[in-house]
């Protein structure tokens, strides 16, 4: 499904190359927004949304199993884990 993902240079977004050529680049703010662990969740139930620090960076993605990623954030976030048929729905609504 994914050949390659990297950071871009400014660390502000996650760049996806899907096998088949397709290549899509998500924003960091993106990602954040749209973290799915229970710190994520709960900050949903409690503000109605995940609040995005002004210059959000990534500061790591590192592998978890043949399914998907592990994105950390420069406002200390690191839990969340994004399956890579997750990225694929987030690359669609990017598009949009």
């Amino acid at each position: 499904m994914i050949d390659t993902y990297s950071i871009d240079e400014d660390a502000r977004a996650l760049c996806i190359d899907w096998t088949g050529g397709e290549r899509t680049i998500l924003k960091a703010s993106l990602l954040r927004r749209e973290a799915r662990d229970a710190t994520s969740l709960r900050e949903r139930i409690d503000h109605g949304q995940v609040r995005v620090a002004d210059g959000l960076c990534i500061t790591g993605v590192f592998p978890v199993g043949s399914y998907g990623v592990n994105v950390h954030f420069s406002d200390g976030h690191d839990r969340a884990i994004y399956p890579f048929v997750f990225l694929r729905e987030l690359s669609e609504v990017e598009c949009q």
